[in-house]
């Protein structure tokens, strides 16, 4: 069932248009984000186990893909700067349609494996496209997609959230259904656990040692996952719309936040909440840890990027990064972010040698509306909108002295062919 949410009721005419491929793109079509929510207050019991970690194992095999072709896009650094021509650093790509009334796959997540061989990407069909990293050719397609449970594992309305344990060997996914898929990279994605009956849920996050789990949604509680029911401490929050968590990298702390603009940082042994702060005057989207850090990255619909440290219980930086809403961000390193949102750029913002100013180095251009999630690893960007396309930006050579801007704009692009299931 959906709801209201934050968006009109006629979007979802643009987008069912443009589903069927009468509309092409653009901004009023594809500024879906946050559209619609399944109100689900049924209990949750969570009755899964700790898992343990493993090796890793290729999973499935490849097609006959085509490869996407490279494009080059656009960067503007600084407001003014000559304009030179530099090697191709970005590449656009679409996701293969399953159901042939559908022309374009719009990208709803982004999950990158920790090991750099896979990447996988939930699509508005409800379906997850595991990829291969450098090609990106499709090598195993999880769920049948549709709006029905069926007796087969798999999501049956948008997938909001992916996310690889640290060693890459589990992949987790949830979203609009109420469904939380774990699934084990080590035997082809096959399905190791699947909870439902949840709210609908916004991120799901592994903890660092991986034995734990957080996942928050459109509801108050945080949910706990990898103890028993009876052991498992309760969280709970006054935002009734959380959207984001992260653990910090020593696992005594997780941040989760949401609608109020307010930071919870929780004990997640003992479920207690050891800080509360108003952060941001509109919604929390997106917040990660820096690498090895206590420092807190967040951004939020009010547009701007906050620091804050959660050991000193300080705020560093806020720096305004756009005149629009802010939906996803990527810690590249440890002095870069990645922020991306409704104004279709994805900004690059390096903190300062003082450890508190924030400078946007470089926007990246050629996504056609709201950008909605993002993923780094080994300097790889990835991201996904709206505009059903799936981009992969080089950002070492991106950021090269000799590579100031990339001349080009979306050239025709070809579709990866899927694996037959």
């Amino acid at each position: 069932m959906m709801i209201g949410g934050d968006a009109d009721q006629k979007d979802w005419s643009a987008f069912a248009r443009a589903r069927r491929g009468t509309v092409s793109g653009g901004n009023d079509v594809m500024k879906l984000n946050d559209q619609y929510r399944i109100q689900r207050r049924t209990a949750w019991s969570l009755l899964l186990a700790a898992w343990a970690g493993g090796g890793l194992s290729s999973g499935g095999g490849v097609s006959d893909a085509a490869f996407a072709e490279e494009t080059s896009s656009v960067v503007r650094a600084g407001r003014t700067i000559p304009i030179t021509r530099s090697p191709i650093i970005s590449r656009v790509f679409r996701l293969p349609p399953v159901d042939k009334n559908v022309q374009r796959v719009v990208v709803t997540a982004i999950a990158i494996d920790p090991q750099g061989e896979f990447l996988a990407v939930a699509g508005d069909d409800h379906m997850i496209r595991i990829l291969h990293s450098e090609t990106l050719r499709v090598v195993q397609v999880l769920g049948e997609g549709g709006a029905k449970k069926t007796s087969r594992p798999g999501h049956f309305d948008w997938i909001r959230t992916l996310a690889f344990d640290d060693a890459g060997a589990r992949l987790m996914s949830a979203g609009n259904d109420g469904q939380l898929i774990l699934w084990d990279r080590r035997r082809d994605f096959a399905v190791m656990q699947e909870i439902d009956s949840a709210p609908a849920l916004a991120c799901v996050r592994f903890s660092k040692s991986g034995k734990q789990i957080a996942a928050v949604g459109f509801d108050s509680q945080v949910f706990l996952i990898g103890r028993t029911t009876t052991s498992a401490p309760k969280l709970h929050c006054d935002c009734v719309d959380l959207r984001c968590c992260a653990y910090r990298d020593d696992g005594r702390v997780l941040a989760v936040a949401g609608r109020d603009g307010h930071l919870h940082l929780f004990d997640p042994e003992i479920g207690e909440t050891v800080f509360e702060e108003e952060l941001h005057s509109a919604r929390i989207r997106d917040m990660a840890f820096m690498p090895d850090s206590g420092v807190l990255v967040s951004v939020s619909e009010d547009g701007e990027m906050i620091r804050f440290d959660t050991e000193t219980r300080a705020m560093l930086s806020r720096q305004k990064i756009t005149s629009g809403r802010l939906f996803a961000l990527a810690v590249v390193d440890d002095r870069t972010v990645a922020a991306a949102g409704s104004e279709d750029g994805i900004h690059l913002v390096q903190v300062g040698e003082d450890n508190r100013s924030l400078r946007t180095q470089a926007v990246l251009t050629g996504h056609v509306g709201s950008v909605s999630t993002l993923g780094v690893c080994n300097g790889v960007l990835v991201s996904g909108g709206y505009d059903a396309t799936l981009r992969r930006w080089d950002l070492p050579r991106l950021m090269a002295p000799e590579s100031k801007i990339a001349l080009g704009n979306d050239a025709d692009k070809q579709t990866l062919s899927q694996t037959p299931r």
